[in-house]
């Protein structure tokens, strides 16, 4: 017999973790040490008693169950009960069998189960107070924060693609291992790799593993593995359950819990949740859809009703841009145009956005770009920082955008810019979302191409207007260069005439003198009107344009020794299709007009390179002189405008029209401390425009 103190018959199980008692003759017989320490009292006060230990309204149906199993009756060896210990009754379950004429009875404690089981009944109850909420953001938001008040360790994951997407996540403290900075709630967005467990709930919506830190390791990669692997050493073993989160019956998200208590057992109540929670989010999608287009409606209205009074489009795009902000709930929006050449996108308007967020966007070229891609694809596109080259991806994470969508402004075939949308969070945009987003940029590439038909409908008309005036200028010329020419030929022979009679010494040498001036002068503004008014048809023949440069300006400046020249003409610039004589006259003016700008010297600097955005080359003039106030620039070139007292007002009219034949053009710049440049730009191949008076 057995003296209840762990003798011999029992001495083996002395070392087993397991709570069990033996009992025989319905008297204990041994106490296992784990029981004893689960009872809080010693071997002695238990060996030969019967069921005391267990709570008095159990014994009973303890002693009963007893009984019936000793005369071999069928009856079930596991249920729970209640066990009396010396801080309060505990719940148990007991496994019972039988070894001869002794009973064994293993107690497994259940009070972690039964708050586990409370807990999992409260996400239940948090699920079944979803319903109800207006936005799916809502339903997220109620989510995290239940689960964080119940200190349940979870991460919410957004797969997209060969990645999944950690957007949120919560570190309840048991888990935490002492950091305070890792415990509570964070907005994560950091893109981790697939794991066996996210794979396998994806496919098949819930995933129980064993093994989280295996999981997580996997997850956060090679450069964060070890980190996180010492720290989750730190924490314990942890299992974990992944459920997947469902919306429009398709796959959305994954939700994945952690504890050291998580079993197998846990996965159909959790299912249930994300059950719950995918019926939540799909009523909320239904109900902000709605929202969401008779917002959109009313925003497209609004849209279209400032784009209808606009006078110009800046003052559509502030209206336009706070919409969109409203609507989509955006960090920023950035509206690119075009420029002329249309080579390149200029930004012309930003809102949301700090100057020095937008500045290396102020002028991007559209090949190899990504707004460039969507003007070619025609397309929108959701972007991620990830998908970006650095360094613009380094420079979006700088200023916190995480997602960028990207629409084409586009009228009819015509593609004029691109609407860039970004977000400082994660986001994918919905159907919805895209085509609401796309329906405001067609309004705004509509005001845009409106405001610049109307510009180009007033250009032609002031063009068409100045045509017929320069066609009647051109005529009055003609006539007046003729009445004129044959008196001055009179004169002429007169000059001659006296000359023969009048001494040098005389007094009326010097009257001669004046007077033949004066007839050069007035020669050479016939000369200048009947090649305003008779314009030859230009011959185009490649010619360098260093020689025609240096005869220009060398007949400018002669005689002009106050007048240094610098010049800047560099030797890869091209032969130019000119003709030679036109435009040996335009520089022949520039320069002309540089020197007559200095009266009392200064620096005339001349040069020629290769033009940078297209074939062709930059021809500039650059004086010293005072320069030329912002009032007047805009009519320098027209004809017979003129600040000298002596001149013609035609020299740089004759220089416009040479560049309009040639299809150049021509800029001035002239800083308010003085100076000016006339920079030509030439191209390698010249659209003919048919010479006119106009």
């Amino acid at each position: 017999m057995p003296d209840g103190t762990g003798g011999a018959p029992y001495q083996h199980l002395e070392t087993l973790p397991f709570a069990l008692a033996v009992v025989r003759d319905s008297r204990t017989v041994y106490v296992s040490p784990a029981l004893l320490r689960l009872l809080g009292i010693s071997r002695e006060e238990v060996t030969g008693r019967s069921f005391e230990f267990f709570s008095e309204q159990h014994r009973p149906f303890l002693a009963e169950r007893h009984a019936r199993r000793l005369r071999g009756e069928p009856v079930p060896d596991r249920y729970e009960t209640v066990l009396c210990t010396s801080t309060g009754e505990r719940r148990v379950e007991l496994s019972i069998s039988m070894n001869g004429s002794d009973t064994w009875l293993l107690v497994r404690d259940l009070t972690g189960r039964v708050a586990h089981r409370q807990l999992l009944q409260r996400v239940a109850s948090l699920g079944a107070s979803l319903p109800g909420l207006h936005a799916e953001e809502e339903v997220l938001r109620r989510v995290f924060e239940g689960l964080a008040e119940l200190e349940l360790t979870y991460g919410y994951l957004v797969p997209e693609g060969e990645r999944v997407w950690l957007g949120h996540a919560f570190v309840a403290t048991g888990t935490a291992a002492g950091e305070a900075r890792l415990t509570g709630q964070h907005l994560v967005d950091v893109p981790g790799n697939w794991t066996p467990m996210l794979r396998l709930a994806w496919g098949e919506g819930s995933a129980y593993g064993e093994d989280f830190t295996r999981e997580t390791t996997h997850f956060v990669g090679r450069d964060w593995a070890e980190p996180v692997r010492t720290h989750l050493r730190r924490v314990g073993p942890l299992r974990s359950i992944c459920v997947r989160i469902e919306l429009e019956g398709k796959p959305r998200a994954l939700l994945a819990v952690a504890a050291d208590w998580l079993s197998e057992e846990e996965l159909p109540p959790l299912r249930l949740f994300a059950a719950q929670v995918s019926a939540a989010l799909e009523a909320a999608r239904t109900i902000s859809r709605l929202s969401t287009h008779n917002t959109a409606l009313t925003a497209l209205s609004q849209l279209a009703a400032v784009a209808a009074t606009a006078l110009e489009p800046r003052a559509f795009f502030g209206p336009g841009t706070e919409e969109i902000i409203g609507l989509l709930r955006c960090a920023a929006v950035l509206i690119l145009l075009r420029t002329e050449d249309s080579d390149e996108l200029e930004l012309v308007w930003h809102q949301g956005a700090t100057e020095e967020s937008v500045r290396p966007y102020r002028r991007i070229p559209i090949r190899g770009t990504m707004s460039g891609k969507v003007i070619e694809l025609g397309t929108p596109l959701m972007l991620q920082a990830d998908d970006f080259p650095e360094p613009i991806r380094e420079d979006m994470r700088r200023h916190g955008r995480a997602s960028v969508a990207m629409v084409p402004l586009q009228v009819r075939s015509l593609m004029v810019g691109t609407l860039v949308v970004t977000f400082s969070q994660h986001r994918l945009l919905s159907t919805l979302e895209l085509e609401t987003l796309q329906a405001m940029g067609a309004h705004f590439a509509a005001a845009i191409e409106s405001h610049r038909l109307l510009q180009e409908v007033k250009r032609t008309q002031r063009q068409l207007v100045e045509h017929e005036r320069l066609a009647a200028l051109g005529e009055l010329s003609a006539v007046v260069a003729h009445e004129v020419r044959n008196p001055l030929g009179a004169i002429f022979n007169a000059v001659a005439t006296l000359r023969r009679f009048v001494k040098p010494v005389a007094s009326a040498h010097t009257l001669v003198s004046i007077l033949e001036e004066e007839a050069n002068r007035l020669n050479r503004i016939v000369d200048d009107l009947l090649d305003f008014a008779r314009p030859s048809s230009p011959q185009f023949h490649p010619v360098p344009l260093a020689r025609l440069l240096e005869e220009a300006v060398r007949t400018a400046v002669s005689g002009q020794s106050r007048i240094r020249l610098e010049w800047a003409l560099e030797p890869d610039v091209p032969p130019v299709p000119v003709d030679e004589r036109m435009m040996r006259q335009a520089f022949l003016n520039l320069a002309l007009n540089a020197v007559q700008a200095m009266p009392s010297g200064g620096t005339l600097r001349v040069a020629a390179h290769r033009c940078p955005k297209r074939p062709g080359a930059v021809v500039e003039f650059t004086d010293t002189g005072p320069g030329i106030p912002p009032e007047l620039r805009e009519r320098l070139f027209t004809p017979f405008f003129t600040t000298k007292a002596t001149g013609t007002g035609l020299g740089l009219a004759i220089v416009q029209r040479t560049l309009d034949v040639h299809g150049g053009h021509i800029l001035i710049e002239s800083p308010p401390g003085g100076g000016t440049t006339f920079r030509l730009a030439l191209p390698l191949g010249p659209e003919p425009v048919e010479a006119s008076a106009g």
